[in-house]
Parts: C-alpha cells; sequence; structure tokens
C-alpha cells in the first residue's frame, strides 16, 4: 500500500442569481461554498469570510448541508431554521441549490463604462484626426500604457476600439483616429462632431502593455499604431526612466506621418531614447522609404536581450517576426497587438464602413468579430458566411494617379469543365508525354517513386555549372495564432522557450504588475476578503519547506493569481495570464517535488496584507520576491524530476530480452518496477485502466528501452485477456507478469463497510491478481517457462482494512498453491508483500472518500499509525525498495524461489 493524499468527493452546486441566471460550480465537503465559489471565478457577495457579517446570506432550496460556525448578528436562528445559509462557513453534504442575493453580473466582473465630453478635436492631417476626452472622477479610471477602449460613435449603435496615446496620470484622454471614407467614426468626425459632445467608452482592454523591467526595449508603430506607443513613452518620461529604447514609426504616405512634435517631446525627456521613421511610398520626401524593418538595426536587438513591442497590421508583425527569426536571434520578448478583421454580420448596419481603426495602424474599423453560435438541432444550415471586401482607395493608384480602371466582371454562367483522365502529371499541355505501360504483364511506376530529385544536368551549360545549388533551410514551422477576442484585437506576447524556463515567472510577474497598477487602493472590501480567501486557501499546503500536497497547492495558487487579474475588469490580462500556462507547467514539474520555498505560500497572504493598506511599492516588492520564489521552486522540482524517475539501483543487462508485463503501472509501484525493468534491459508491458500509463511507456522509450502501454480494466476477465493479447501480438510472448494493480479503498472497522463496499475491495486486491495470473499462463505453459510476481500486502495482518487483508490473503493463498500446480510446467510464482511505502501523490484515484466526521478521520488515522507500529524500522519503505524486490524475484537471479512470500515492510511480518 501508498501513503498518498485523501481523494474527496465534490458536490454540484447550484448558485441560482436574482438575474435568472444560474451558475453550477463543485464543492467538495471540506471546503465551504465561498471558498469553491471564488476558486471557480463566481465572485459572491462575501467581507468577513467567517460568519460575522452576514454579507454573504444565500437561501438553501434543496440539499443537505453542514452550516458551520458563525454569530446570530450573522445568521439568526429564525433563519438558519427557515433555510438560510452563509457561504462562507456552510460546507456541503450532498448536491445544493441556493439562491444568491444577487445578481450574476455583480458577481462576474466586467469592462467599466465611462461617459465623458469631447474636449479636443485636432485634425494633425488629411488622413488623421486626434480626438481628446474628459471624464469625470478621472481617477477612478487606471490603465496601462498600451492597453484600449471601446469607443461608442454618437448617434450609431457601433463602437471602434482605440487605444491611449496620453499617459496613464494625465487627465486629459487622447486617441489617435486614420480616417477612411465612409467608416463610421470617420462620418462622425468629419461631418457631425464638435467639442462638447458626449462621449461614453468600456474599457480598458488589452494585454499589449509596458512591462517593467530594465531591459531595452525595442518600439514600432504602424501608422496609428502609435498611440499606444506614444503612451508607453510618455509613461516612460514621467517617471524619468533612464531605460534603453528605439522607436521605428512607419507610414504608407506622407499625409499620414503624424504626432511627430510629441514623438520629439518624449524624446527631450527620455535621455536613452533613439528613434526614426519611414514612408512606404515611393514617392515620398521622406529621407527614409520603405518599410519598418529596413531600420531595424543589429544594435537595436541587443543580441535578443531586448524586448519587442509591436503595434500594427497582422503584415507588420509577421515581417517583424521573419525578420527577427532570419538574424537568428532568441528575443527576450515579443509583445504585439494587431486586428484581425472580422467577419461582418449580413445584418450590421456597419457593413459597409471600411475606416481604419486607430489602435494598430492600416486595418479596417469593422472590427467586432461575432461569436458563432450552433445552428439548432433540425435547423435550416445557416447561409455561407462571406468575408467582404475592404477596399483601399489608392490600390488603383501608382503615385496618386489612376493606372487601374475599375471593371466589373459578372459572374460566369456557363458550364463548367473539367476533364482527368486519371493521367494528368503525365501530360504537357494536353499532350502524354510519360505514358502508362499498358503491356500484357508490365507495371508502371510511378513517376516519382521515392519523391527525392534525381540529379541532371539541368544547372550547367555546356558542362559548366552555372546554377549552383544552394542549402536552403527548412520553412520553420509557423507560430500558433494569438487568440482574436471578441473586439477584434489580435495580442500575443513570446517568450523563449517559455516552457522549460524562468520565462514563464517572469512573464507572469510582468502581467501581474500591471495587474496591481489597476487595482491597488480600488479594490473593495467584498473584493479583498474574496482575495485574502484565495490567498489563505494555500497555506495548508505547505509545512516550511515541504509540500504537503503539490497538487492541491497548485489548484489553489492558480485560483489566487487568477482572481487579480479578474478584478482588473480586462478579460485580455486574464487570458494572457492564462495563455502563459503557468498552472499547467507548475503541474507538470510539480507532480513528484517535495521541496517548496517556504515563504511561497505566506507570500500570498502578506501580498493581500499590501494590497489591503493600498501599499503598491509592498505590493511590487512581494510581487517581484514572489516570482524568484517560484522559480527556485519550479528548478529544484525539475532537477529532482529528472534524477527521480530514473532507478538509483540497477542490475545491468539483467532482464535482457525478456518481455514483462506490469499492472497498475501508472504510477507509485508498479511505475517505478515498469522503470527499473526497463532500464535493466527488458521490454516492458505496462497496463492500467488510467491512460495516464501511456506516459510512464513514453518515459521509458525516451531511455531506448521496448515498452508498450494498454489501457484496460484488469477487474474484468476480459480486460486481463485483452492484455495478454496484445503484449503476446506485439512481442510474441510474456516471461514474467508483475501483477501490481490493487489498494484499499475504505478505511474503517469491519462492521461499517457494507456488502458492496466489501466486493469492491475484492474485485481491486484479488480478482485482478487471478485474471491476470489466468490470461498469462496458457502461453507460459506453451513455452514451458515463466515468472508470475503477486504483490501482495504486510496489511493480512491489520486494522480498519479487513476486506482487503483478505484479498492480499488470498493473494498469498493463491501464490503458494499456483506455484505448487505449474512447477512442472517451469513457471515459478512468488510474491512480495509491501509494507507502509511513501509515494507522490496520487494522481489517479482510488475511490477513497474524504472523512466527514472527526470519528472516520480518527479511523483512517488509526490504520497508518497501526502501520508504523507494526514496522520495527519505525518508517515506511521507498518505491525503490520495493521495486528493488519485485524485479529479483522476478529475475533469473530468483530461479530456486518459487510459493514463497518475502515480507518488505521493515520487519513486519504481516
Amino acid at each position: 500500500m501508498t501513503v498518498n493524499e485523501i481523494d474527496v468527493a465534490g458536490h454540484q452546486v447550484a448558485l441560482a442569481f436574482e438575474d435568472g441566471v444560474t451558475r453550477f460550480i463543485t464543492c467538495r465537503e471540506d471546503q465551504t461554498v465561498a471558498d469553491a465559489s471564488y476558486r471557480q471565478r463566481i465572485n459572491i457577495p462575501l467581507d468577513c469570510r467567517d460568519g460575522a457579517c452576514g454579507t454573504c446570506k444565500a437561501f438553501c432550496e434543496s440539499g443537505d448541508y453542514d452550516g458551520g460556525s458563525y454569530i446570530d448578528d450573522a445568521l439568526s436562528p429564525d433563519e438558519a431554521e427557515r433555510g438560510f445559509v452563509l457561504p462562507c462557513s456552510m460546507r456541503p453534504r450532498s448536491d445544493l441549490v441556493l439562491q444568491v442575493a444577487s445578481t450574476s453580473e455583480v458577481a462576474k466582473t466586467r469592462a467599466a463604462t465611462y461617459a465623458g465630453t469631447l474636449v479636443g478635436l485636432e485634425r494633425l492631417s488629411r488622413t488623421t484626426v486626434e480626438i481628446a476626452v474628459e471624464i469625470p472622477d478621472r481617477e477612478e479610471l487606471a490603465f496601462l500604457p498600451g492597453q484600449y477602449v471601446n469607443i461608442a460613435v454618437p448617434a450609431t449603435e457601433v463602437t471602434r476600439s482605440y487605444s491611449f496615446s496620453n499617459a496613464p496620470h494625465e487627465e486629459r484622454l487622447t486617441f489617435l483616429v486614420k480616417l477612411t471614407p465612409g467608416g463610421a467614426m470617420s462620418s462622425y468626425l468629419e461631418e457631425r462632431a464638435a467639442v462638447g459632445d458626449e462621449i461614453t467608452f468600456t474599457g480598458p482592454h488589452g494585454s499589449f502593455f509596458l512591462r517593467e523591467t530594465d531591459r531595452p526595449v525595442l518600439l514600432l508603430a504602424g501608422g496609428t499604431g502609435l498611440a499606444p506607443i506614444l503612451s508607453m513613452l510618455r509613461k516612460l518620461q514621467h517617471e524619468g526612466s533612464d531605460r534603453t529604447a528605439h522607436l521605428v514609426y512607419g507610414v504608407s504616405t506622407d499625409e499620414d506621418l503624424v504626432a511627430v512634435d510629441q514623438i520629439e517631446r518624449a524624446a527631450a525627456g527620455l535621455v536613452n531614447l533613439t528613434w526614426d521613421h519611414c514612408v512606404s511610398d515611393p514617392a515620398s520626401s521622406a529621407r527614409n522609404k520603405g518599410y519598418v524593418m529596413s531600420l531595424i538595426e543589429p544594435e537595436h536587438l541587443h543580441d535578443g536581450d531586448v524586448a519587442i513591442y509591436l503595434c500594427g497590421p497582422p503584415p507588420m508583425v509577421e515581417a517583424v517576426r521573419s525578420h527577427v527569426s532570419e538574424a537568428g536571434l532568441e528575443l527576450t520578448g515579443f509583445y504585439y497587438e494587431k486586428f484581425a478583421l472580422a467577419v461582418p454580420s449580413a445584418a450590421a448596419p456597419q457593413a459597409s464602413d471600411t475606416e481604419e481603426t486607430p489602435a494598430p495602424a492600416d486595418v479596417a474599423d469593422d472590427t467586432t468579430a461575432p461569436v458563432a453560435q450552433p445552428a439548432p438541432t433540425g435547423a435550416a444550415a445557416p447561409s455561407p458566411v462571406i468575408d467582404e471586401l475592404v477596399y483601399a482607395v489608392d490600390a488603383r493608384a501608382v503615385a496618386g494617379q489612376q493606372v487601374l480602371a475599375s471593371v466589373h466582371l459578372p459572374a460566369w454562367t456557363g458550364e463548367r469543365r473539367h476533364t482527368d483522365d486519371g493521367d494528368s502529371a503525365r501530360r504537357i499541355a494536353g499532350q502524354v508525354v510519360a505514358p502508362i505501360d499498358d503491356r500484357p504483364g508490365a507495371s508502371s511506376s510511378p513517376l516519382d517513386v521515392d519523391a527525392s530529385l534525381h540529379p541532371s544536368g539541368a544547372r550547367g551549360l555546356a558542362g559548366q555549372v552555372v546554377f549552383p545549388a544552394a542549402d536552403i533551410p527548412s520553412v520553420p514551422t509557423a507560430t500558433a495564432a494569438a487568440p482574436t477576442t471578441a473586439d477584434g484585437y489580435q495580442i500575443g506576447e513570446e517568450h523563449p522557450d517559455v516552457r522549460s524556463s524562468d520565462a514563464i515567472f517572469e512573464a507572469r510577474q510582468a502581467l501581474e504588475l500591471g495587474a496591481l497598477e489597476l487595482t491597488v487602493g480600488r479594490l473593495t472590501s467584498q473584493q479583498l476578503a474574496g482575495y485574502r480567501l484565495l490567498a489563505e486557501s494555500t497555506l495548508p499546503y505547505v509545512d516550511g519547506d515541504r509540500f504537503v500536497d503539490a497538487h492541491a497547492y497548485t489548484e489553489t495558487n492558480a485560483a489566487f493569481h487568477d482572481y487579480l487579474f479578474a478584478q482588473t475588469r480586462n478579460e485580455h490580462l486574464l487570458q494572457a495570464y492564462r495563455a502563459l500556462g503557468v498552472k499547467g507547467r507548475m503541474e507538470e514539474a510539480l507532480r513528484t517535488a517535495t521541496w517548496c520555498h517556504p515563504q511561497c505560500a505566506t507570500d500570498h497572504v502578506a501580498i493581500v496584507d499590501a494590497f489591503e493598506a493600498a501599499d503598491r511599492e509592498r505590493a511590487r516588492d512581494l510581487i517581484a520576491a514572489h516570482a524568484e520564489r517560484s522559480k527556485q521552486t519550479m528548478r529544484r522540482a525539475m532537477a529532482e524530476a529528472s534524477t527521480a524517475t530514473r532507478p538509483r539501483f540497477l542490475t545491468p543487462g539483467r532482464f535482457e530480452g525478456k518481455v514483462v508485463v506490469v499492472t497498475g503501472a501508472a504510477q507509485g509501484i508498479g511505475a517505478h518496477v515498469a522503470r527499473r525493468i526497463g532500464a535493466e534491459g527488458g521490454a516492458v508491458v505496462l497496463a492500467d485502466r488510467s491512460e495516464l500509463v501511456s506516459e510512464v511507456a513514453d518515459e521509458l522509450t525516451g531511455w531506448g528501452a521496448q515498452s508498450l502501454a494498454v489501457s484496460c480494466d484488469l477487474e474484468q476477465p476480459e480486460g486481463a485477456e485483452e492484455l495478454a493479447r496484445q503484449a503476446i501480438e506485439r512481442f510474441g510472448r510474456i516471461d514474467v507478469l508483475v501483477n501490481n494493480v490493487g489498494g484499499a479503498i475504505n478505511f474503517k472497522p469491519f462492521t461499517e463497510f457494507s456488502g458492496a463496499e466489501i466486493r469492491a475491495e475484492l474485485d481491486r486486491s484479488l480478482l485482478t491478481t487471478l485474471f491476470g495470473c489466468r490470461a498469462v499462463l496458457p502461453s507460459m505453459v506453451a513455452a514451458r517457462r515463466g515468472v508470475i510476481v503477486n504483490v501482495s500486502s504486510a496489511a493480512t495482518r491489520g486494522i480498519h482494512r479487513i476486506p482487503y487483508s483478505a484479498a492480499k490473503g488470498g493473494v498469498n493463498a493463491v501464490t503458494a498453491s499456483l506455484a505448487m500446480e505449474y512447477a512442472e510446467h517451469g513457471i515459478r510464482v512468488v510474491a512480495t508483500a509491501p509494507g507502509g511505502t511513501e509515494a507522490p501523490p496520487r494522481r489517479i484515484s482510488r475511490g477513497t472518500p474524504a472523512p466527514r466526521t472527526e470519528q472516520e478521520r480518527e479511523w483512517f488515522d488509526a490504520h497508518i499509525e497501526q502501520t508504523l507500529a507494526s514496522s520495527l524500522m519505525g518508517r515506511y519503505g521507498t518505491l525503490e525498495e520495493q521495486a528493488a524486490a519485485i524485479a529479483f524475484l522476478a529475475s533469473d537471479e530468483a530461479s530456486y524461489i518459487t510459493g514463497t512470500v518475502l515480507p518488505v515492510a521493515g520487519g513486519d511480518l504481516g
């Protein structure tokens, strides 16, 4: 048996809000409903968190629960009698339905809506306008340099997205707008706009913002994509930054070149800022004609130790990415913002707009991407969605002179012909040049048998090579596109090998420092209470510098970090954080980890303390320190994991030429046995009902061992037969079977077991062994050789698991009897009897229910105490110690041992 975490069952809790919306969460019996709700990002009303205020009071329509402890001022006895509850104190004992005294909107976080006044309207050029807006209570709007808002176009039902060009500390909000004939915002600005108009917008949005670090930056702006870059420069200027920065500003025409005076003013206040600009129009009077990439010099890239911030149209983003790739550099950070053109709705009144949005340059006005909904069952297929052309007014001109007249081409209505005699590849201009040999008995080979190029003299003239062969590298795999948000923005960031480096936590730190600026001093007492609840929920899983439960810590840690991003009311920031994959990376690296930096969990509480005190600098320092401690924890876990899975003690070649089947091989003793046999030269068939067994098989394959993963249910005879069939089909025989699958499910006095629970213990720990033996014996008898190693238990003499003890006693009897019955066929049957064994947290549940009462907890603890007391060595064994005994008995070194049960329990004979 192994010691691991208690598997905890969860209940479904329906949260019915006042606006008719119902949300469902899963809540364990050892959790409060409020705790589970916040972890699953449904922020129900909350303040005190311990039953003292009544803020979270709800009504329980149905279900059983433990109401927990609280004071009468928070929930009176009469209210409790009528079914009112406090989610911060209650714990479910069944599925629940709660009526929450709040709306679903309150329980979620959304971008705020602001109303202001148009106070500035300046035509910077024929193609660009700068607008300025002032709002009351300006201090309520916090944003990061680089973010944007969705502005409602007055007197219409459409919105357009624009990035701030002002710095976060400035009172007046400014935006750059690229004018395009027929655009909704363009028409408003050119025809109806007047200072004094009311302007409304929602936001801020976006995860494209300047990260706080001392690393050099390269800022690239296309067209009115200059706006977020200006915001960044003004922020740096306001802070008196000496950060090394270079800006390249590119536009299409001279008329598009605007706000140069604003760049110059920012440069005057930034000692380490340099900048340049270019115009792509060949007729431009600018010094630099061409594209942004032409002005990126090697010194701007700092050998890769640079963060690039790019705002522009998609082709510009891809061109810059290719430029950097061709330079052979791996950048520290590549942050970009671009628009993806939306598919206009057929009914949308703005579908014809072709205005360019001001946030990245040179992109269409229609950027709101509708979310596709599945058609109802039985409904007619929807009409195909057609991308409308976005017209460029100067596309038919060169240097302002039209050279390509517009021509209307009607749809072709004639007959469509398509002829293919099956030999198109053998024809040129319809003439067969490589005929198929149709003579009797002849066979035609493909034109190119192996798809390789055939040498010829095609590179030469008169015997002289004039076109030497070039070594053309393979086309790099395309970078996965960043997700496009509902409002049309595509925002992304790339880091070097982020899944296996510290960069993942550096990126999280940068995002959190941005989220800090948006939230510190702005969270309500309810929001802070939820934040503290999540911080404190991580504490039970770390004890000093040891993980009590690394998996549970990973889960609660992810909920804590998610929460801050959720409170920014900026879905893009939350998406950007989740896109880093921090939780998945931690789950992978900490799976078997035991060491944790002693301040990792307590950092969470300290961060909340700083937020409650509105101490920005303290919170910044703690976030940075926490990132460093997280990196230390991950580094150590990854270093230990790289050596932990490979056995320390080996007998090289001991299983060379042997085919060994190991059951229950996805984790614990079974996985360690599989690793040891694979490392000693054996071909290993790993069986488990969990698909996770494939991961262990892949690990062995990576070492150079032969392996086969088989997912099957060995509690059924058909599962064992399928396992034997696949093993023989792949390797031709089975030399050794290690019957490891099994394990106690329940821990309580025998009289507390139900009939079904007794049957489940026998199915798990006895029948699996019987079925496994029966499945492999026919092939072993035919071969007149074979070894079966059954894994029994020292718990044949133990308390609070009598059905399991009986099952393992049966395994001992099966071992002795099979050894006697099949000795004449050259088959040995032996067993080990492990005692208590230390193991990482289980990845696959045994189905052990969580203790629901103190009595059940005492029963569980009693069996652990008995196991330790029975060991003369007073400790648990290790997985390696168990695997060593099993591997010995399975090997030819134990060729004169059969019918024996070997205790491996520190002196406990069972």
